[in-house]
């Protein structure tokens, strides 16, 4: 089986790879341009493939990758180094930028001082981060951006699947049984086979939403056979537990238009999440959720008395030296933030995601375009999706996020301007008036379905 699932997997991964660069013009029409099709796609691929390019100087060629991505958008924009108009967006950067300074303030002013060679780290987040804003002045991405980045990203990774036996790893057994049905978990190029799980989940939520017809099935198809060959249990809960929203919005966007979610169901789900997450935390046992809990233990052990600040996350690097903590990472987006910076970290964190819920979208169907973000909310229980302080070949899904301005391409999508606000900008409604009537409000371009 491990055989038939790797060739599956190869013929998948270059089957993709050849559909999307036949498929140009509805790529690019997804994200605004062919241009910041190829920045956005080619900074994804080289971030995942400069662990085998460059083995243990990954690190510098993320670096250069951010600092070319940048260039970029500075040349390309000629100057114009405003961020994106709506307020939300603004607002959603902002608690970005802030839970950055402040966890690195933290680390500096913590202890000893930020441990080993984190600083250049701190540099790249915020390099991203001036990225993003500059990018949202200017280009807008549906969501369809998202499943073509995913889907260019796993094309690379499924290649070894057939001819590399280091692609998978043995099934574990004892207390934590774990197999998948091709009778090995497979993990491409990384040690973890969570990793390209959480990327196969990702993106088929994300071609659910915003693909058509033989593209949505093929896509979905081959992330779930991704997610089944990597028996990721975590993918498998968090896509049902997501399922109930993504067809829930399908259901409600099919009676009337949803430019915003309510902000009282963004702060409330944000709530609720980071809630249980502390919960989760503080009462977690060393088996909790296959063996998180210890790791969350060494957390909770660690920042006692500085619950409020943290500690800054380059201790966690020194505890690992020393051997008082786990190898593993945090193992859950909201305990790094915990540990980084503290109840105020994890206050920002989840100011940044009631913004980013509520930002507004210019077809009318934020439901389904922000299935991506609640997504987010619950597979950061157990995994680190996005590393705020840091960049790495995750990133891209934090940019999508940013970036989406649509579930779908709109029928007339005009001059790429950012994200805008339903009370910032008079002509969306009349836009709004347009996609909803005889064009209908899910309808795509010719060159978008093909």
């Amino acid at each position: 089986m491990t055989t038939l699932f790797g060739v599956l997997l190869s013929m998948g991964g270059i089957s993709v790879a050849v559909w999307l660069i036949r498929a140009r013009r509805s790529v690019a029409a997804t994200f605004g341009s062919g241009g910041a099709a190829v920045a956005i796609i080619g900074f994804a691929v080289l971030a995942n493939a400069a662990p085998v390019l460059a083995g243990d100087n990954s690190s510098a060629v993320i670096g250069l990758l951010v600092l070319g991505l940048l260039a970029w958008l500075v040349v390309s924009r000629r100057g114009q180094l405003r961020g994106p108009s709506g307020v939300w967006p603004r607002i959603s950067l902002g608690m970005a930028g802030a839970l950055l300074v402040w966890c690195l303030g933290v680390d500096v002013v913590a202890g000893s001082g930020v441990y080993g060679s984190r600083l250049p780290a701190y540099a790249a987040a915020g390099l991203l981060l001036l990225a993003v804003w500059l990018m949202a002045a200017r280009t807008t991405l549906s969501l369809g951006a998202m499943a073509y980045t995913g889907l260019a990203v796993l094309s690379l990774l499924t290649l070894p699947a057939a001819v590399d036996g280091q692609a998978w790893r043995a099934c574990t057994a004892g207390k934590l049984e774990k197999c998948s049905l091709a009778g090995a978990l497979f993990k491409s190029f990384y040690e973890s086979e969570n990793y390209i799980a959480l990327m196969a989940s990702f993106t088929l939520v994300a071609a659910v939403c915003a693909l058509r017809r033989a593209e949505r099935l093929a896509a979905v198809s081959f992330c779930l056979l991704i997610i089944v060959a990597t028996g990721s249990r975590t993918s498998y809960l968090a896509i049902a537990a997501v399922g109930v929203w993504v067809v829930g919005a399908l259901v409600l966007e099919r009676r009337r238009p949803y430019p915003q979610i309510n902000f009282a169901v963004c702060v409330a789900l944000v709530v609720g999440a980071i809630g249980m997450a502390t919960y989760l935390t503080w009462s977690a046992s060393k088996t909790t959720l296959s063996n998180r809990g210890n790791i969350w233990i060494h957390v909770r052990d660690y920042i006692a008395g500085s619950e409020g600040t943290g500690v800054g996350v380059s201790k966690w690097y020194y505890l690992r030296d020393i051997g008082e903590a786990p190898y593993h990472f945090f193992h859950s987006g909201y305990v790094l933030a915990i540990f980084s910076g503290g109840f105020i970290a994890l206050t920002l964190w989840g100011l940044w995601l009631a913004a980013l819920l509520h930002g507004a979208v210019v077809d009318g169907r934020a439901l389904s375009a922000k299935a991506p973000v609640v997504l987010f909310v619950i597979y950061s229980f157990t995994e680190v999706v996005w590393n705020p302080l840091s960049v790495d070949g995750l990133t891209w899904i934090f940019v999508s996020m940013m970036a989406t301005a649509s579930a779908f391409v709109p029928t007339d999508p005009g001059p790429a301007k950012g994200p805008v606000e339903a009370g910032d900008r008079p002509e969306l409604l009349a836009r709004l008036r347009r996609l909803t009537g005889g064009t209908g409000a899910g309808r795509v371009t010719a060159d978008a379905r093909d």
